[in-house]
């Protein structure tokens, strides 16, 4: 009879699987970590004429004994097109000069790149180094890489600030500041001494400053900055009114102003009034002759007064009576230095052309 073959032990089947799970778990876990690159930073912004360090720091188990390589290259931007190598290292000696537009001026930053620091630095810089750059780290049976973006950009100009337009008081205005050169994106910066006003809004794509109805307070040096990635200029424009500005008056104010005037105008009709009613009355009260002050005549003789005088008498008696027909006596009675030579008394003989109603002269009965 044959030995019967031994039935397996399904709990040392389910222990063996298990412990080959932990062993291969393991075992993917230590290559993962033989060798890994460390650095973190993946792109960089750099302005043109300037240099760069592309970092590429890695960590190598410590029972690995092969040989290591590092090795970098530009991937270009056409899967098509072969990989350009700019610098590499391996046995001990280190290629420098095999890109021709990086030519002398690449490098590794520490001579010793496979002690786990294997950053190179790029110097004067163009626009046409701009690209993706990979660091490759062979330790066999091990291999890391990393990818790094490189923008090489152009700073922004000095830029020239302005104000446009003039600064007149309680008006908007503009404040400009533009750079001629510079990569975007260009982000614009405005700052005053003692703070920008409440009312300003800044543009800071375009670089402009808005003021909103200007005062005396918004008055002095403002101070704009353009910044990019890779740089910053500044510049300053004075802000001042050519001549004094005027006050912003409110309702209250101008109200109180507009009553003002009412009353001054007011004033000056009165006062302007008066004056003529007071000449009025200075004009008449010099022509009003009274009946008790008869303007001046000669004396009566002792002799019988003629008939003549007796009239002259009885017209002023009759005229006093009436003040306006008095004043036409008195013209008559004293005429002026422009009369008729003659007519020195108001008499029919010597003034033909007396008034109507006195060419008849009472005369006194005999």
């Amino acid at each position: 009879m044959g030995r019967r073959r031994p039935a397996t032990d399904p709990w040392h089947f389910k222990i063996s699987l298990e412990f080959s799970s932990l062993l291969f778990i393991d075992f993917s876990y230590t290559k993962s970590c033989a060798l890994e690159i460390t650095s973190q930073i993946k792109y960089y912004y750099v302005a043109r004429d300037s240099s760069v360090t592309l970092q590429c720091e890695f960590v190598l188990a410590s029972d690995n004994l092969a040989h290591t390589e590092i090795e970098w290259i530009i991937v270009p931007s056409d899967r098509d097109k072969d990989e350009d190598v700019i610098i590499w290292y391996t046995g001990g000696i280190i290629y420098d000069n095999l890109y021709g537009p990086l030519k002398q001026r690449v490098h590794f930053t520490s001579p010793e790149p496979q002690d786990g620091i294997a950053s190179i630095t790029v110097t004067d810089l163009k626009h046409t180094d701009s690209g993706t750059y990979q660091c490759k780290v062979k330790k066999l049976p091990d291999i890391a890489s990393k990818n790094l973006i490189l923008s090489v950009m152009e700073r922004p100009s000095k830029p020239v600030c302005s104000v446009e337009g003039q600064a007149v008081a309680g008006r908007d205005l503009r404040l400009r500041c533009r750079s001629s050169q510079g990569t975007p994106p260009l982000v614009s910066r405005w700052a005053k001494r003692n703070g920008l006003p409440l009312h300003a809004f800044v543009d800071t794509i375009m670089g402009d400053l808005y003021l909103k109805k200007i005062s005396e307070r918004d008055c002095g040096t403002y101070l704009c900055e353009v910044e990019s990635l890779v740089g910053k200029e500044e510049c300053e424009v004075v802000l001042s009114f050519t001549s004094l500005p005027t006050k912003d008056y409110g309702p209250d104010t101008i109200a109180a102003a507009v009553v003002s005037v009412v009353v001054v105008i007011v004033i000056v009709i009165t006062t302007v009034i008066c004056y003529h009613r007071r000449k009025k009355t200075q004009e008449e009260f010099g022509n009003r002759i009274l009946e008790d002050a008869l303007p001046p005549y000669p004396r009566p003789s002792r002799k019988r007064p003629s008939s003549h005088s007796q009239g002259s008498v009885q017209v002023r008696k009759f005229a006093g009576q009436r003040p306006w027909l008095m004043r036409i006596v008195n013209a008559w009675w004293h005429p002026s230095p422009t009369e008729k030579p003659g007519c020195m008394r108001a008499t029919p003989d010597n003034c033909p052309s007396s008034p109507p109603g006195l060419d008849r002269w009472p005369r006194s009965s005999t």
